[in-house]
């Protein structure tokens, strides 16, 4: 029988931590997450109980380490000194990561247990520009407008928590975006059927028109998922679109999108 790829990582995290001095905060963060596994409804929960996302830095590979996916997407210079946005931060590491580069970063997630994990991991790094609000983006409200808007396959969840619709999705965002400000976009599976169900981004060519009527579309490609791609996780779309008043209109393909794994 296979080990299921979360018990395997868990003992790499644990020997990475104890030679690494990060055992201590790995435990503390651990304490969080068993503490989900056992009082958030099982549905909601993702990745096997293990970590969604994973931080190098701590010695957390998870299922989506951060450094490996932002070295594809090529983002960092729209970080440097910017106030930003993240949409269903998970447990704060991609909020972590951008917190050292940004001005200021503010963290909005439903999952209690998640974020306590972001508060500590905030906490042990000394990143005091993180702001963690627990809540859930339909609800979400700030007078606060933002360089940078970050949503990771948050815009239809496959736990079912966060639903309204691709265009008031987008409109949403727009309205918390500074003018010229930008959407760093990562897709669901844009290999589904397009039928709209949870996680499905195979109408992704109607949602890039939605995108295109209120931002430019500066550049897309497709980025390799961590774990096994079909098996355990799938390839997303990543898209960076900037805030226009007439923004340029975008010739988009899905069938050749998914070939593109550059810029």
């Amino acid at each position: 029988m296979a080990i299921p790829y979360s018990v395997k990582m868990s003992f790499q995290d644990f020997w990475r931590g104890i030679f690494t001095g990060r055992a201590l905060i790995q435990r503390r963060l651990k304490r969080h997450l068993n503490e989900q596994r056992k009082s958030w409804p099982k549905g909601k929960q993702y990745t096997q109980g293990y970590y969604y996302q994973g931080l190098e830095e701590l010695g957390i590979t998870g299922a989506k380490p951060t450094g490996f996916r932002f070295r594809q997407y090529d983002v960092d210079p729209l970080l440097i000194n910017a106030e930003i946005l993240d949409i269903g931060s998970n447990c704060g590491f991609v909020a972590a990561y951008c917190a050292k580069r940004a001005k200021s970063v503010m963290a909005v997630e439903l999952n209690p247990y998640l974020n306590r994990i972001a508060i500590d991991t905030a906490k042990y790094l000394k990143l005091g520009n993180i702001t963690v609000v627990e809540d859930d983006f339909t609800r979400f409200s700030t007078d606060k407008k933002f360089d940078v808007v970050l949503s990771f396959s948050n815009h239809h969840t496959i736990d079912g928590n966060l639903n309204m619709g691709f265009e008031n999705y987008i409109k949403k965002i727009v309205a918390h975006l500074k003018p010229g400000g930008y959407l760093l976009f990562e897709s669901h599976n844009v290999y589904g059927p397009g039928t709209g169900a949870e996680g499905d981004d195979g109408d992704m060519e109607e949602k890039m028109r939605i995108m295109n009527t209120w931002f430019t579309i500066e550049r897309y490609r497709m980025v390799n998922c961590f774990l096994e791609h079909m098996v355990h996780d799938v390839n997303k779309l990543f898209i960076v679109a900037r805030l226009a008043d007439q923004p340029e209109p975008v010739s988009f393909s899905l069938p050749e999108a998914i070939t593109r794994f550059h810029y």
